[in-house]
């Protein structure tokens, strides 16, 4: 009994994640409406990191469109910048059946700055 106790207090703290102090929430999360497990972090002010996890059952054009979603969730507007760091390959027949797991899709997303007007009289 106590090692399911155990068991199951670990599994709740490998699932946890944290909010920042700008209310991102940062670390592993899994989101359910698109079945992805996703991690971001933030970088700077405006910038943040975002790695798609793929599984066997998740297809490229999931985690790519989650990515550009998430980037419109965190940046609550158009015109931010998505730098992709890896997980974008070419389609080889080959390679695809010797992995047959994709590799996770990182990118860095930078959130327009935007500038406060102030009048001074």
């Amino acid at each position: 009994m106590k090692i399911l106790l155990l068991m199951i207090s670990i599994f709740i703290a490998g699932c946890a994640q944290t909010t920042n102090e700008n209310g991102v929430a940062e670390g592993k999360s899994w989101d359910f409406d698109h079945q992805v497990q996703f991690d971001q972090h933030q970088i700077s002010d405006n910038t943040f990191f975002v790695r798609v996890r793929s599984t066997s059952r998740t297809q490229f054009g999931t985690l790519a469109t989650f990515l550009f979603r998430q980037a419109f969730t965190l940046c609550k507007s158009y015109g931010f910048k998505v730098e992709v760091l890896g997980g974008v390959e070419s389609y080889n027949e080959e390679q695809y059946y010797k992995n047959l797991i994709p590799t996770s899709l990182e990118a860095n997303v930078e959130c327009p700055v935007v500038v406060s007007s102030t009048t001074e009289k």
